[in-house]
């Protein structure tokens, strides 16, 4: 009898693990929610906690691919979407206890054209007080 043999072959797709600079968090933006438009990072949400960062305060997020940075604001730190206005971009944990970023009632993805992949660099830090005289 003949027997028909396959070859399966892993390939190992390359991971770069979320890890702390100073005051920054640095990971990859590893998941769309197409339902959403929201991008889920790799930082985990103990990480994200190191940085001291209450609900309803604000971290500056940076988003590169490669090189280029495509993205660089500041936004809440949300428990929910409910917590800031229609448009406005927030920062929350998602089911997967891992740092995600969104627009209330939009895509984020669509809105900046940002996509998935370890060439997609997201950076966190607490936002900078800006001080009025």
């Amino acid at each position: 009898a003949d027997y028909l043999s396959y070859a399966i072959t892993i390939e190992e797709l390359s991971r770069v693990d979320a890890a702390r600079n100073g005051d920054v968090l640095e990971g990859t933006i590893d998941v769309l929610d197409v339902r959403f438009g929201s991008l889920w990072s790799n930082i985990p949400h103990a990480l994200f906690s190191g940085l001291g960062v209450d609900y309803g305060k604000r971290v500056e997020v940076a988003i590169r691919n490669d090189t280029r940075e495509v993205y660089r604001n500041t936004m809440v730190y949300a428990r929910s979407f409910a917590e800031v206005s229609m448009g406005e971009p927030l920062v929350y944990i998602n089911s997967l206890l891992c740092v995600a970023v969104a627009i209330n009632q939009g895509s984020f993805a669509a809105a900046y054209n940002i996509g998935t992949g370890t060439s997609w660099k997201i950076a966190i830090r607490k936002a900078p007080r800006i001080v009025y005289e």
